[in-house]
């Protein structure tokens, strides 16, 4: 299933796509880059809220609430000194895996993806931008 990467906006009341990954289209939600949706209604935005339950389970589950048949799956992704600063997702047909299911495939392959983006984070916070003379 698509796949996105996004950070809070609107003063952390909305969640705002700012990459996004497709398969064939198997999904009828067309969520385009810079799309806002609100925060509490969607995986990403409940981990980026770091809403209790997410918060300590290090992952939200979103079962068909945004759109009938949809399910989401997504984790955080933290900066060097360990502060959520995006959150990436999987969605699928919920009819394609079990709520378990999802949890027992898709969070490791996840998990490891938000590592490496956690690496590419503190790698490129290393570099100063040049100013442009």
């Amino acid at each position: 299933g698509p796949a996105a990467l996004a950070v809070l906006s609107d003063a952390g009341g909305g969640t705002q796509y700012t990459a996004r990954a497709a398969a064939a289209r198997v999904l009828s939600a067309r969520i385009a880059v810079g799309t806002r949706l609100p925060a509490h209604a969607t995986a990403l935005g409940r981990v980026l809220l770091a809403l209790p339950e997410a918060h300590a389970a290090g992952y939200a589950l979103v079962d068909e609430e945004l759109e009938a048949g949809l399910r989401s799956l997504a984790v955080p992704v933290h900066d060097r000194a360990g502060h959520v600063v995006a959150a990436v997702d999987v969605a699928l047909h919920a009819a394609r895996r079990t709520a378990r299911a999802c949890v027992t495939d898709i969070l490791p392959p996840l998990r490891e993806t938000a590592a490496h983006i956690e690496t590419d984070l503190r790698v490129a916070s290393r570099f100063r931008p040049v100013p442009l003379t």
